[in-house]
């Protein structure tokens, strides 16, 4: 059942079957739903609440590199730099916004990509599905589009977990609306986004072109994003721990150690269970923090989607001990 909002009827104003069944029937129908029948209505994650910048809190996008921002957000601009991702404090309601900058002084005119990629298997919830998007979005005093212009865009492919930055297979555009936006927060909502039942990739797409030269303030705040099969009434808002534990399937940071009698020549190592199993092999980096009758260069690896091999090899007989900081990245 889709989501009316709330009318106020006048006094005196006949109540009809119609309006009954609009307005109380299909609406408790749609809350209950959301209560037990539908689970988390939000197929995005860290969207509705960015609080989880596990990877860092400022971000320098590189000429047509895709680069992973906010936990599940990638931003990307094609042919040019001059693109910064940042982290900022939020309007009433929010602890966090997620602003889209170009910086201070370039000229490019290429747009600025925000990009969120849902894996494959979570696609298929929304396939044959009437979606409903809805943003809070918010221009900075220097913003330079057109008509203080944003693009949001839902994309569906019929491929396999591809590149949220390259063109996928069967790509085909079911929402691609411009919005003028202003300096202070709001809320935007597009509706009837139809998701064919072929569709196996989804992505949400918000950008923007600017034109000139950037001045101080020449940027974007993205606060929170909620796509749903249906409409929904409100942003959905689950605890930050459980966020956490959504984005650790894409990406995690820890740090390993070892201590004991180190033997020369010999490797000493131990197998490093991960808090959440990730999306697929993750591909990992270890960065040495310490080391005695050890050398530095680690030993480490990713042995599967559930652990890492934390290793090192001794270069003394006698007490040691390593600490290496590590990622985990496993995103599309």
């Amino acid at each position: 059942m889709a989501w009316s909002s709330p009318r106020t009827f006048a006094a005196g104003e006949v109540l009809t079957a119609a309006n009954l069944n609009t307005y109380v029937s299909d609406d408790l129908s749609y809350l209950y739903g959301v209560r037990w029948g539908n689970g988390r209505r939000n197929v995005l994650i860290n969207a509705t609440q960015i609080d989880v910048w596990q990877r860092a809190t400022t971000f320098a996008v590189g000429s047509s590199t895709k680069t992973y921002t906010a936990d599940r957000w990638a931003a990307y601009r094609s042919g040019a730099t001059g693109m910064t991702v940042s982290r900022q404090t939020g309007p009433t309601g929010w602890r966090y916004t997620m602003r889209v900058q170009r910086d201070s002084g370039n000229s490019s005119t290429a747009d600025l990509q925000m990009i969120q990629a849902l894996e494959s298997a979570d696609t298929y919830k929304l396939a044959g599905q009437t979606c409903q998007l809805k943003v809070n979005l918010r221009a900075g005093s220097n913003y330079s589009p057109t008509s203080s212009l944003v693009t949001v865009k839902v994309t569906y492919g019929t491929g396999t977990d591809q590149d949220p930055t390259a063109s996928w297979t069967g790509t085909t555009d079911a929402l691609s609306q411009t919005q003028a936006i202003t300096t202070t927060a709001t809320d935007y909502t597009f509706d009837s986004i139809s998701i064919p039942s072929s569709a196996t990739q989804v992505k949400v797409q918000i950008s923007f072109t600017p034109t000139g030269t950037a001045s101080t303030n020449d940027y974007l705040d993205i606060t929170a994003v909620q796509l749903t099969a249906g409409q929904s009434p409100g942003y959905e808002r689950i605890p930050t721990q459980e966020t956490l534990a959504l984005c650790q399937r894409y990406y995690q940071t820890g740090l390993g150690y070892w201590y004991g009698q180190a033997t020369n020549g010999t490797t000493h190592g131990f197998t490093l269970a991960l808090p959440v199993v990730m999306r697929t092999t993750p591909t990992a980096n270890f960065t040495n923090v310490f080391n005695t009758a050890f050398g530095a260069t680690p030993g480490s690896s990713a042995s599967s989607s559930a652990a890492l091999l934390i290793a090192r090899a001794g270069t003394s007989s006698a007490a040691g001990i390593y600490q290496e900081t590590w990622t985990a990245e496993a995103e599309l």
